[in-house]
């Protein structure tokens, strides 16, 4: 009986050692495997950030490319443009300043000129310079004559009063404009202007000089 109960002792001491045994490489293994989780997890968001600055240097990239294909779309800008497409017609005198539409497109490269409302709308931030040259018949008391202006505010005026003859005005600026700024041409108060579709004496002109 003393000899069982030796035996089984023994076995139960090993059974023992077996056990912790079992439980120490359990627990290295459950080591093992939070070490990995966490090296995991690490490489997770070490590619979760890299991929965060990949796609935004992507969308630099690509925000960076539209803006150079947008501003070799609109760096050329540039129109002209006379009152009439027929006839002939004498405007004014007005009491008011009365804004005048440039019917007959001669150029509109980049289409910024309107021939329905004859504003000018700059497409892109730059400086611009714009011409005008106005006619009329001679009178004794009215003149010819226009002024250009921008988004609604007085720029510059060209006039010129003959009581005979022919009466020519011209005048340029170079403005520097915003996207969406607004530039046409009304004719001055009690002024009279003249023209035939063949001739085109009343012409308004502009040209983007470069981009800002």
């Amino acid at each position: 009986m003393s000899g069982v109960l030796a035996g089984l002792k023994v076995e139960m001491r090993y059974l023992q050692h077996e056990n912790e045994a079992q439980s120490a490489k359990v627990n290295q293994l459950e080591s093992q495997n939070t070490e990995m989780k966490q090296q995991y997890q690490e490489q997770a968001a070490k590619l979760a950030a890299e991929l965060l600055t990949i796609k935004s240097r992507a969308n630099t990239t690509e925000n960076h490319v539209n803006a150079l294909t947008r501003e070799g779309e609109v760096k050329r800008v540039a129109f002209s443009a006379s009152l009439l497409t027929s006839g002939s017609e004498t405007l004014g005198p007005f009491n008011a300043h009365t804004n005048l539409i440039f019917r007959n497109v001669v150029t509109n490269v980049g289409n910024a000129y309107n021939a329905n409302t004859g504003f000018f709308t700059a497409p892109v931030r730059g400086a611009y310079h714009f011409e005008f040259y106005i006619y009329g018949h001679g009178h004794p008391s009215h003149g010819a004559g226009a002024a250009l202006f921008k988004n609604g505010d007085h720029v510059i005026l060209a006039y010129e009063h003959q009581s005979s003859l022919a009466a020519n005005a011209a005048n340029g600026v170079t403005l520097l404009l915003e996207v969406g700024d607004v530039v046409f041409l009304r004719q001055w108060e009690t002024t009279r202007i003249s023209d035939t579709h063949h001739n085109h004496h009343n012409t308004f002109s502009g040209q983007l000089l470069f981009t800002l």
